[in-house]
This record gives structure tokens, C-alpha cells and sequence, in this order.
């Protein structure tokens, strides 16, 4: 009847491959982390439809006076829109 313990060679084998494939899931996932704070910090882009300028707008600065279309076929600057009440804006995609 075999015994159950695997044999001194194997074991030593097994923690190998285990140490090693640790390792590189260790390595990977640092990578991983790494470049999401490169593309978190607008070092990287994102993709390439990604157009931000670092730097461009801070919290609390006044928005571009910018020409937006209307629905009914017709344009409105955002300073006109100003006086009633706040604007937001929101750019991007919801897919």
C-alpha cells in the first residue's frame, strides 16, 4: 500500500513551483498597482480618448465661458446660464 506522505524530492519540488508562482503573482500585482497610480495621476493615459492636461482646472476655479447645443436645435453659453442658478457639468461616458 503507497504511503501518503509524498517523497522528500517532491515536496521540495512543489514548494518550489509554489514559491515561484507566488513570487510572480506578488511582482504582478505591484505592477498592476503601479501603473493605476501612473494613469491615477494623469502621468499615463488612460486610453486614447483621454485629453487631460495635468494641471488644467483646480477645485474651485471658475469653468471656460463654453458654447454648449441645446436640444431644440439651438446654442447657450454657460455664462448666460450662470446668474439663474449653478451649472454642472458632467463629461463622460455612461456605458
Amino acid at each position: 500500500m503507497p504511503s501518503a506522505v509524498p517523497e522528500p524530492g517532491r515536496r521540495r519540488k512543489w514548494r518550489l513551483a509554489l514559491a515561484w508562482s507566488s513570487g510572480a503573482l506578488l511582482v504582478s500585482g505591484l505592477a498592476f498597482l503601479g501603473y493605476m497610480k501612473l494613469v491615477e495621476g494623469a502621468w499615463l493615459p488612460y486610453n486614447k480618448w483621454d485629453r487631460r492636461e495635468r494641471g488644467a482646472l483646480r477645485v474651485g476655479q471658475q469653468a471656460p465661458d463654453l458654447e454648449l447645443p441645446l436640444l431644440d436645435q439651438g446654442t447657450i453659453h454657460l455664462a448666460e446660464l450662470w446668474p439663474q442658478r449653478p451649472a454642472v457639468l458632467i463629461f463622460g461616458s455612461c456605458t
